[in-house]
């Protein structure tokens, strides 16, 4: 079989509608997520290993041990040696010896949540005046379950009704030897089971809510920032999917983790939110949709600005693929540099970012515009730096997104640069006799160190263990039609 489609949508609107709720990251999946968590919450031994195990009434740990919801003084004392099957042909001693794995069927209810089936078998065993009865039962699970969001903001699923049909009951005594069928013990297992297996939909139900809570989040960007995944409204129901927005945080991590539940972050400045635009239709085949807004891009590039990661000092033989930096090499394009200083001294290039790069998205493109300043430092004897020239170098930058280890991974290539002179210590000059160097230096040794930041990653948001890596990804220009007016 085809894994399931995975899909990434970068979106940006051109023009903001009048109302939308704050957001910045949408989830979505379908049907088929919900059922492999339900199934593989069931498979959890440690959790369900008394319901799924032959454990004797009355000892052991678990659903079925001692003081259990099953066990022994729990919901199944009513059929011991002295309860109702007690008096019912010398029928004593009844246990849930197995319970096979239920298998999973659900459909999503929109508005409401999801209707959920779960198909088992249960094996019992009792003594009887003639000796010890195997009995099994075909169990249909079926229960009406409610996405709601839990007073903390974690989204949660909450059993509204649940009910039990019970097929066909069969009852053999001395092993198989003897096909038994006993009305009676089939009315009473009508009566008593439900009670006995509903509880099993909780636990199953409680491990996925464990699994849901985990989309909020926080986690690191770099060396000292963080994102902060919350979920910002009750989750959406279609016939289709589950929609999750998110809210995102974006800033360098600040201050203990006691006040605040996924710990606190010192916000950064980023250019004015844009409201994020609907996701486009997620196709039939498609397991998962995650779509990231504008802002939080943006918001990724503030902290990484503001944490100085993308600055970078170039000095000689850093990048051999670069002439030596040294007022000989910057003489030959600038004549009044070889008049200041007849004698070669080294240079030491710091190049600075001192504003937030703004991100624009496009139809299968993502632009970052970049403001970078590039000091040149003359190195004097005993190390003193002296200012030669101070430029502004403003970039158009090309941007790819990919994912791996379901992170954002984002490449950056230079489009164009425009240079400008701000100060001179040698007095003003041509500055586009720099721009074939500037360009160079751009190539070899900024955008690299750029991508090399980047190429970290951007953790994605977690939901119910979904991985983005095999990801298709479309960078997409939202218009105004798409919004309502």
């Amino acid at each position: 079989t085809m894994p399931p489609a995975l899909g990434i949508a970068l979106l940006y609107a051109l023009l903001t509608p009048s109302l939308s709720e704050r957001k910045d990251a949408v989830l979505r999946l379908n049907k088929d997520v919900l059922s492999d968590a339900l199934t593989g919450s069931l498979r959890q031994g440690n959790t369900l290993q008394g319901a799924l195990g032959e454990v004797p009434l009355g000892s052991g740990r678990g659903l079925l041990g001692n003081g259990g919801l099953l066990g022994g003084g729990g919901l199944l004392n009513v059929l011991g040696e002295s309860g109702l099957l007690g008096t019912v042909r010398g029928l004593t001693g009844l246990r849930i010896v197995e319970l096979t794995l239920p298998r999973v069927s659900l459909r999503l209810l929109p508005g409401i949540g999801v209707h959920l089936n779960l198909y088992t078998r249960v094996a019992l065993n009792a003594k009887s005046l003639l000796g010890l009865l195997d009995i099994a039962v075909e169990v249909n699970i079926t229960s009406r379950v409610r996405l709601t969001m839990d007073g903390t903001g974690y989204p949660k699923l909450v059993t509204e009704r649940c009910d039990t049909l019970l097929g066909g009951i069969k009852v053999r005594l001395l092993r198989g030897l003897l096909p038994v069928v006993d009305n009676l013990l089939a009315s009473v297992l009508n009566r008593l089971l439900p009670n006995l297996l509903c509880p099993v939909v909780d636990v199953a139900l409680g491990l996925v809510n464990d699994q849901l809570g985990l989309v909020n989040s926080l986690v690191p960007l770099g060396l000292l920032g963080s994102i902060q995944y919350t979920v910002s409204s009750l989750p959406l129901v279609t016939g289709q999917f589950l929609e999750v927005d998110l809210n995102t945080v974006v800033g360098q991590v600040a201050g203990g983790l006691v006040d605040y539940p996924l710990g606190k972050t010192e916000a950064v400045p980023t250019p004015p939110w844009v409201p994020m635009p609907p996701l486009p239709p997620m196709v039939d085949t498609s397991s998962s949709q995650l779509g990231l807004s504008v802002n939080f891009l943006s918001s990724v590039l503030s902290v990484l600005q503001k944490e100085g990661a993308l600055d970078l000092d170039i000095s000689t033989g850093m990048f051999p693929e670069l002439p030596p930096l040294t007022t000989s090499t910057l003489g030959a394009l600038v004549p009044a540099v070889s008049e200041a200083y007849p004698e070669s001294r080294e240079l030491l290039l710091k190049i600075a970012v001192p504003e937030a790069p703004v991100v624009t998205l496009k139809k299968n493109k993502g632009v970052i515009q970049l403001m970078a300043t590039a000091e040149v430092m003359v190195i004097h004897p005993d190390d003193v730096q002296r200012s030669l020239c101070l430029l502004n170098i403003n970039t158009s930058l090309l941007a790819q997104f990919s994912v791996e280890d379901n992170k954002l991974k984002i490449g950056v290539s230079l489009e164009k640069a425009d240079v400008s002179l701000v100060s001179s210590s040698i007095g003003g000059f041509d500055v586009s006799l720099l721009e074939m160097l500037v360009d160079q230096i751009f190539d070899v040794a900024f955008l690299p160190a750029m991508n090399s930041v980047l190429g970290v990653g951007v953790p994605l948001p977690r939901l119910l263990n979904i991985d983005f890596t095999s990801a298709d990804i479309d960078v997409l220009e939202v218009s105004a039609q798409a919004f309502p007016k």
